[in-house]
């Protein structure tokens, strides 16, 4: 349909415009001390670590990727340093790069001794490069999952909606669009929010929906009074009311109509043969029926 190459292309600025929750430490030594104890650590590269996780918590990818590539040169290979060097990746604006990190960072998550919160942001953060990367239908099963056991966020539930909605599943899309739009939208540009307003009521009016179609519009609308592609679906929704309005006054005339014909009555049965008077002219048939006598024929009278 056409609608499905607008879905990718919002969902890309969404990207862009919404950096990944890189999810720093609540303290500086949070990460690090959890890497001591549980991580793939050695004094040929523990230094290179601790400057780049201290880097990754001032915010400061650049000297982030510098200290822990270092690290990763010297044969690290822990899953949180491929994490955060992923999370800058994407920072950066290298997708491919992240992917990669992504991919290495998941392997090592899954074999760590003991639980942390980046085991449950891989999937969001993993599927959303998978995404950005055109890989759609690997980044699927990511992002769902990230839906059920990460942390609720409008991108990610936009990027479900609209993967569900690039398979035709209208239900589906329709359900995380509404969930995306409960959370919040603060960060977004009106107009970028706009056209996604816009982008959530086509999915209705695919489904026929000509309702929630026009309050998404609305919405739409509101956010960006210019929005040229909103207000000629606002037109096509107008004639799809108007011409559901007609149907169902035409249905209802024929019902109406059904309702008050007569109904029609049945005529009666003709009577029996034997109780039909005779026909003008005709005698009686002197042949009584069988199995029946005459009566006896009175005596004369006598003479006198």
């Amino acid at each position: 349909m056409k609608l499905l190459y607008p879905y990718i292309f919002i969902t890309c600025l969404l990207c862009l415009t919404l950096p990944p929750r890189p999810a720093w430490s609540e303290t500086k030594s949070e990460d690090y001390q959890f890497y001591r104890k549980h991580g793939h650590h050695s004094k040929a590269w523990d230094e290179y670590v601790e400057q780049g996780f201290a880097a990754y918590d001032r915010q400061d990818c650049n000297e982030a990727a510098k200290y822990l590539k270092e690290a990763i040169s010297r044969q690290a290979q822990d899953a949180l340093v491929y994490f955060k060097l992923a999370v800058c990746s994407e920072l950066m604006d290298s997708p491919y790069t992240a992917m990669q990190y992504y991919q290495l960072a998941q392997e090592k998550l899954q074999t760590l001794p003991a639980v942390h919160h980046y085991q449950k942001d891989i999937f969001e953060n993993y599927g959303r490069a998978l995404f950005k990367s055109g890989k759609e239908e690997e980044a699927m099963p990511y992002l769902t999952r990230a839906a059920v056991v990460g942390t609720p966020s409008f991108a990610l539930y936009y990027m479900v909606g609209s993967l569900f909605g690039k398979k035709n599943d209208w239900n589906a899309a329709v359900e995380y669009f509404q969930k995306a739009l409960t959370q919040d939208t603060t960060q977004i540009e009106p107009k970028l929010l706009s056209q996604v307003y816009y982008e959530v009521a086509k999915v209705y009016f695919e489904a026929k929906d000509y309702q929630q179609t026009s309050t998404m519009i609305d919405k739409a609308l509101q956010l960006d009074p210019t929005n040229e592609n909103a207000v000629k679906l606002k037109r096509s929704v107008n004639t799809g009311l108007q011409q559901k309005s007609m149907v169902e006054m035409l249905r209802n005339l024929s019902d109406k109509s059904s309702s008050q014909e007569p109904t029609p009555q049945s005529a009666p049965p003709p009577p029996a043969a034997s109780q039909l008077p005779p026909l003008e002219g005709a005698t009686t048939d002197p042949t009584p029926p069988m199995g029946t006598t005459n009566p006896p024929a009175p005596a004369p009278a006598p003479t006198p």
